[in-house]
């Protein structure tokens, strides 16, 4: 069910690029994404994973004042579905064709095993995508490549209109070599604190004897991939000025949408 909502977000997003009626796809595409995180939380419960549920619980709230303000043909919400559309667009072929995830995959590995290495360890490759060191086995899947960050920023900096090509180079160069880098040593020193069991005296919330993986993948590596993002957007902020503007404009029109009902409320008592 979760390929098929994926198929289906990047053909409502393909036609949100090129249709003249753009609203009405844009909306589809966003409910797919919804549709497709909710079908997913088994999976990231399973995993101890709290970043994604938080996100499926807010998703609902932020899908119904998009589909609002993209049947008004807000400018700000409209260009936020053209960032969704190009990072779907990015994403999606990389998710669901195997010669291409394979590759990721496959490239990742060859980069992280020698950077293990480098760091003083003396990792095995069990199996092409599955790495072990003082039995841990660490299988790398698409979610460590980085293509979904990279995915994310590109749409951010291409769903911009009127960019420059000094804009759109250099923004790419500091968006798909940064992110992929900064990826592989995350995946490198996550395998290292697992495996050398870092965090082995921590509390261990998820019950199974070992809290390792959710202190060092799911708390530390995920808070500090989002602040490194943030960093990276506030870089490309400095390249295209107009980033900027967008960014302020965002929080105005959703928490200003929120804060209407409540005004509203407010005067009928």
């Amino acid at each position: 069910m979760s390929d098929l909502l994926v198929l289906c977000a990047f053909l409502s997003f393909a036609l949100f690029l090129v249709a003249r009626q753009q609203e009405l796809a844009a909306v589809a595409g966003w409910a797919c994404i919804v549709l497709n995180l909710w079908s997913e939380l088994p999976a990231f419960l399973r995993e101890d994973n709290f970043l994604y549920p938080v996100l499926a619980l807010l998703s609902l709230p932020f899908f119904s004042l998009t589909a609002g303000r993209l049947l008004k043909k807000d400018t700000v919400v409209l260009q936020l579905s053209r960032t969704a559309a190009i990072a779907t667009l990015i994403y999606v072929p990389v998710s669901l064709i195997p010669v291409l995830h394979d590759a990721l995959i496959a490239a990742v590995v060859m980069l992280v095993f020698p950077l293990i290495t480098a760091l003083g360890h003396h990792p095995q490759l069990y199996a092409w995508d599955v790495i072990a060191e003082n039995g841990f086995y660490n299988q790398i899947i698409l979610g460590c490549t980085g293509i979904l960050a990279v995915a994310m920023l590109l749409g951010v900096v291409f769903g911009e209109r009127g960019l420059t090509l000094r804009q759109a180079f250099l923004s790419f160069l500091l968006v798909v070599p940064g992110i992929f880098l900064m990826n592989l040593l995350r995946v490198a020193v996550v395998f290292i604190a697992v495996s050398d069991t870092w965090f082995a005296g921590y509390p261990d919330p998820t019950g199974s004897g070992d809290a390792n993986f959710f202190w060092a993948h799911n708390v530390i590596a995920e808070g500090l991939a989002v602040i490194f993002l943030l960093v990276l957007a506030g870089a490309l902020v400095r390249i295209i000025p107009r980033l900027g503007e967008f960014a302020r404009a965002l929080p105005v029109v959703y928490f200003g949408s929120l804060r209407a009902p409540v005004a509203s409320a407010k005067n009928d008592l």
